[in-house]
């Protein structure tokens, strides 16, 4: 017959594996679904600013540095038409890491649950360019005049639209607004004559050989550098093995060049007070995206 000591060992025995299995099932919702297993395709979405072809050719070393780094079955480019088409991807959880423009990184963080992880640098300006021959001499040669932008709900033209009503100059009454796609369009559309001007970021994209025969109309704001964000179903462990990897991956030769196309240096954590600078733009940013 079995002891009363017996019986009471027996049961803190039986107590104390329920407490293991409770411990291992709240350890389990907290951390998730393993995100990034070695067979995983990890969906990287970027900027639709170029083609798809010069994207690839820009990110390679980035998708190698994390299909490597994390182990995964491969990195898998994508590249959406336009701002409005990636915010709509971005709403569908479509990608499993994001290179952002910031003021959607921001939105996609604060309405839909999504994860900063690290942000570009330096800060950029938006500039307005005209060719040095024969483009308008300043702001009011412009009325009557077509101005190239990337996308209507690119940063870069939402900073610049806002500094030239400031200057008393409206889009649709003083001058036209052409949307290219991409910024070798606005420069095709510059050169030939299709614009007379065009809205562009302080740094990146062009050669030094193009842009000797622009000048600069005007230069306003400052633009945070590119975001990388992460979707709202990634655990927090996977979190830190992303960050690490991008962190890691911006200290290597390979980053140099990658950095010098895009017009960057560097890559550092992206804070909530960096995020949080962004707010003013959210507004407009959502309006313009519906």
């Amino acid at each position: 017959m079995e002891s009363a000591g017996e019986k009471k060992g027996r049961l803190q025995m039986r107590q104390g594996c329920r407490l293991i299995q409770i411990l291992l099932i709240l350890g389990a919702m907290l951390l998730g679904p393993p995100a990034l297993a070695a067979d995983k395709v990890l969906r990287l979405g970027t900027l639709p600013v170029v083609s798809s072809r010069a994207a690839y050719e820009i990110y390679q070393p980035l998708m190698e540095s994390l299909e490597k780094g994390l182990a995964l079955s491969s990195v898998q480019l994508e590249t959406p038409p336009n701002f409005r088409g990636m915010y709509q991807r971005i709403q569908e959880n479509g990608f499993d890491l994001l290179i952002s423009p910031p003021h959607i990184a921001r939105l996609a963080q604060k309405r839909l649950g999504w994860h900063p992880l690290v942000m570009f640098l330096p800060e950029h300006q938006a500039i307005l360019l005209a060719r040095e021959a024969d483009g308008p001499a300043n702001l009011d040669a412009l009325r009557g005049s077509t101005i190239a932008v990337l996308d209507n709900n690119a940063l870069v033209a939402i900073v610049m639209m806002d500094a030239l009503a400031k200057r008393g100059l409206q889009m649709g009454r003083d001058f036209k607004v052409i949307e290219t796609r991409s910024y070798d369009s606005s420069q095709i559309a510059l050169t030939q004559g299709v614009a007379q001007a065009m809205v562009f970021r302080s740094q990146g994209f062009i050669d030094s050989n193009a842009r000797n025969q622009l000048k600069i109309l005007l230069q306003a704001g400052v633009l945070p550098g590119y975001v990388v964000i992460a979707s709202p179903g990634t655990n927090k462990l996977e979190l830190q093995r992303l960050r690490t990897q991008l962190l890691a991956f911006g200290k290597t030769p390979e980053a140099t060049p990658f950095f010098q196309k895009l017009g960057y240096d560097s890559l550092s954590t992206a804070t909530e007070e960096a995020m949080r600078r962004l707010d003013p733009y959210l507004a407009t940013t959502e309006a313009k995206l519906k």
